[in-house]
């Protein structure tokens, strides 16, 4: 219901590959597995007992007792309602035996708060790991709550190296040559991906993106709903055949005749207060100025704002970008696809010259420029500015900032940024690249993009 949370529980294209959370727990099928869900977590307790009921069906290939036994009473129903109190097994109104392999415990608790439900948890482990002893009394440490008044009043004194297991609270600061996760894929990165790589055509190149970013949109085939060449400039948008909605504005010359014509991609709506809305209509009100007709719009999420934040150092689509990994695509490949239909209602206008389309973009825009320009033969230019050089600089960075919208899982298997830029060579102007150190959410000052769209 809160959709993914966490880059370590959203593997890319885990869910269009049919996987989901009950396949990980049988992959552990015949061992002993205990899945531990509170009742008032904020993440929904019906999704762990859903989970607990289709893996149980798994094990009991191996242990029948983890299916459990039917109870006499047949007219129960197959799930019991969610429990009062400490439970084991409350996924099923069958009879689970406390030593079969699979065990659901559950409780009272919020998000990891587990104290309610220690006995059970440490009744699990004693029952593997200590036969004989008596699973279900197990001996409790005292919570401070359960101390005398002079304990409890000592509990707050405690000196911080108590809570400690390290020297210094921290491993990568306690051990000398200790991992983290962004040396282990440096490391990774190193064995995997060649130094050098063979130059890859423009169509390999094409074929590379669309595997990986899951981009589909192939130019000049797109449904577009209403009539685009009708529209005159003000407020516009975009109704594509696969139910997306994107916003912006279109500007058009008062001349009458052909004109050449600009795919200005915007992060939101030019006229919102913000230095950088300001500037973008700034730019619209030049590139207009010089006898463009200019459409001025917002990819995916279109309009954007109404996605979670999860940190400020992952930007605003870090949780986006996870839920569509799981399905098999990225931001960047959904935003390639809006580029491309967007460049057909603009070589689709009659008062468009459609061999003089140009496109810009600054920030994350720039790369699906990038990547849009490459599949696209009808950008005739782009002028991209504050984009990302390389994918592998973004590996090598120990803390990158912005990222999630850059992402494409597995992407230097096959190609990097610097590919794009070679095989596209006089079409493309680059001002103020970023490396994987910089801020990656940066955006343009508000006159660099126009004079490199005058190139």
């Amino acid at each position: 219901a809160l959709g993914a949370q966490d880059a370590e529980q959203s593997s890319p294209r885990f869910l269009s590959s049919g996987l989901d959370f009950a396949d990980l727990i049988e992959l552990a099928a015949p061992r002993r597995y205990a899945v531990i869900s509170t009742y008032s977590d904020m993440f929904p307790f019906a999704g762990a007992r859903k989970t607990v009921s289709e893996a149980r069906r798994f094990y009991a290939f191996f242990d029948p007792a983890s299916a459990g036994t039917a109870r006499a009473d047949e007219g129960s129903p197959s799930q019991p309602p969610v429990p009062t109190g400490p439970a084991v097994n409350a996924d099923t109104s069958n009879g689970v035996s406390p030593s079969a392999a699979l065990q659901f415990i559950t409780g009272p608790g919020r998000h990891a708060a587990l104290g309610p439900i220690t006995a059970q948890i440490l009744g699990f482990f004693i029952r593997i790991l200590e036969p004989g002893a008596d699973p279900d009394h197990p001996i409790l440490a005292a919570s401070p709550g359960d101390e005398s008044a002079e304990a409890a009043a000592a509990f707050p004194n405690l000196p911080k190296n108590a809570f400690q297991v390290t020297p210094t609270g921290q491993v990568a600061t306690s051990y000398p040559n200790s991992e983290t996760v962004f040396s282990l894929n440096r490391k990774r990165a190193e064995a995997l991906i060649p130094a050098k790589r063979s130059a890859l055509s423009r169509a390999d190149l094409a074929q590379a993106i669309r595997s990986a970013t899951g981009a589909q949109a192939n130019p000049d085939i797109s449904h577009i709903n209403g009539e685009p060449s009708s529209l005159s400039s003000g407020p516009f948008e975009i109704s594509t055949g696969d139910g997306i909605h994107l916003h912006g504005d279109i500007a058009i010359p008062s001349e009458a005749g052909r004109h050449p014509a600009v795919l200005f991609l915007v992060p939101d709506s030019i006229h919102g207060e913000s230095p950088i809305a300001q500037a973008n209509l700034a730019r619209l009100n030049a590139l207009v100025a010089e006898g463009n007709v200019v459409i001025a719009i917002t990819p995916r999420p279109s309009p954007p704002g109404s996605d979670d934040s999860k940190a400020s150092v992952l930007g605003p689509f870090y949780l986006l970008s996870l839920r569509a990994d799981l399905v098999g695509k990225t931001i960047l490949g959904m935003r390639v696809d809006d580029a491309i239909q967007a460049i057909d209602v603009l070589s689709r206008r009659p008062d468009v010259n459609p061999s003089r389309i140009s496109a810009m973009a600054s920030g994350h825009l720039g790369l699906v420029l990038l990547h849009a320009a490459v599949l696209d033969h009808r950008l005739r230019h782009i002028a991209i500015d504050h984009v990302l050089t390389s994918y592998r600089s973004v590996v090598d960075a120990p803390l990158p900032i912005g990222a999630p919208e850059d992402v494409v899982p597995g992407v230097l298997l096959h190609y990097d940024i610097p590919d794009l830029v070679r095989v596209l060579g006089r079409r493309v102007t680059v001002v103020n690249p970023l490396d994987g150190r910089k801020d990656l959410s940066q955006f343009s000052n508000p006159m660099d993009s126009l004079a490199a769209s005058r190139h």
